[in-house]
């Protein structure tokens, strides 16, 4: 990269916030917790939220287990690998029962902002990735092709039928358009968002960065939807309708103790989605999920603290109602657990 093009980048990632590192952003957040924590008079008043899930969503949580309390089929085929399990033989024997389609997604059964997620081709590409990673818990889904892909933040009191879709983020994968005489790889350049991304890539699909697509054509470069992947967040909530907090009111209320957090998924089209049909929950986040359409390129930094204040607001209001109800927070002890559980994985996943 020349120079010129690393300022360039430099520039773009530190005066546009929704680039900038996690622990930066939301270093002002960590005050919205403590307020609310002094305010309920137990710091770890938000596991009150979601009961069945390590920490209400916080950290370290279990995928599978969190799947195991959605309703049956909104969610893809999945598979978990132990972690203790890397014969061969015991993988594919999991994999060949649930009738895994390839390509696959592969990730961790614990993790976030799409660590060590990655499309497999085949069962060769899933054993080398599994392999690599000793002692981490994965996740073996069917890859769902559907284009759209949103984040919708969610909550309904424990008491109510009904609930409030307060968030809906449409995401805008990474991608080129060629014209028929650079590479990939010197396409990303013009990009900063794809520049970011372009020492990863250059690892793991060097064969792609080196095509030369023909001009006009239009170029997948991440298929997973992560911020830090290079995917566009988009705001959608102009798009939240009654009919679309219907499906969520009765996947919530077939859910067991889910009550505040981000559905993220997949489906044929919002026409679709708003009749509950040909769609796929990718994932559910639970108490540490940031209603995503905050980081529509060009918004204001006060109005993504705003929004975030109102969700950490409505979080304490359904704690307090929970609380009411008798359902105990996790002790301090149990947090700190959680998290050093949490951290061994991280590491693990790391070497």
């Amino acid at each position: 990269m020349t120079s010129s093009r690393h300022l360039r980048d430099q520039w773009v990632r530190w005066t546009h916030w929704e680039f900038w590192p996690s622990w930066l952003f939301n270093l002002p957040v960590i005050l919205i917790w403590l307020y609310y924590g002094i305010r309920s008079g137990n710091l770890f008043f938000f596991t009150r939220a979601n009961p069945v899930i390590e920490t209400g969503g916080l950290l370290g949580e279990s995928k599978i287990n969190i799947y195991r309390h959605l309703p049956s089929g909104v969610y893809p085929n999945t598979v978990f690998i132990a972690g203790q399990e890397r014969r061969e033989e015991g993988i594919l024997r999991q994999v060949n029962k649930s009738v895994i389609q390839w390509p696959a997604i592969v990730k961790p059964n614990m993790g976030e902002r799409g660590f060590l997620v990655r499309k497999c081709d085949d069962v060769q590409d899933m054993l080398a990735h599994i392999q690599a990673h000793p002692g981490v818990d994965f996740l073996v889904q069917d890859l769902i092709s559907w284009e759209e892909e949103y984040s919708l933040m969610y909550h309904r009191f424990p008491d109510a039928q009904t609930g409030q879709i307060t968030s809906l983020c449409a995401k805008g994968f990474l991608k080129v358009t060629g014209d028929g005489q650079n590479t990939i790889d010197t396409l990303m350049l013009n990009d900063p968002r794809a520049s970011f991304q372009q020492g990863r890539l250059r690892k793991e699909q060097p064969g792609l960065l080196s095509r030369i697509p023909e001009a006009g054509q239009s170029v997948l470069l991440e298929p997973i939807g992560n911020h830090c992947r290079g995917t566009t967040f988009l705001d959608a909530n102009h798009k939240i309708s009654p009919q679309l907090t219907a499906v969520f009111d009765q996947i919530s209320r077939g859910s067991t103790d889910l009550f505040y957090g981000r559905f993220d998924l997949r489906c044929r089209s919002f026409a679709d989605l708003e009749k509950g049909e040909c769609f796929s929950i990718l994932e559910y986040n639970g108490v540490a999920a940031e209603p995503a359409h905050i980081y529509h390129p060009g918004r204001p930094l006060w109005k993504a603290y705003r929004d975030i204040t109102r969700h950490w607001a409505i979080l304490y209001r359904l704690c307090q109602a929970q609380k009411s109800r008798g359902v105990a927070a996790e002790s301090a002890r149990d947090v700190w657990r959680q998290f050093r559980n949490w951290w061994r994985y991280k590491e693990g996943g790391r070497s």
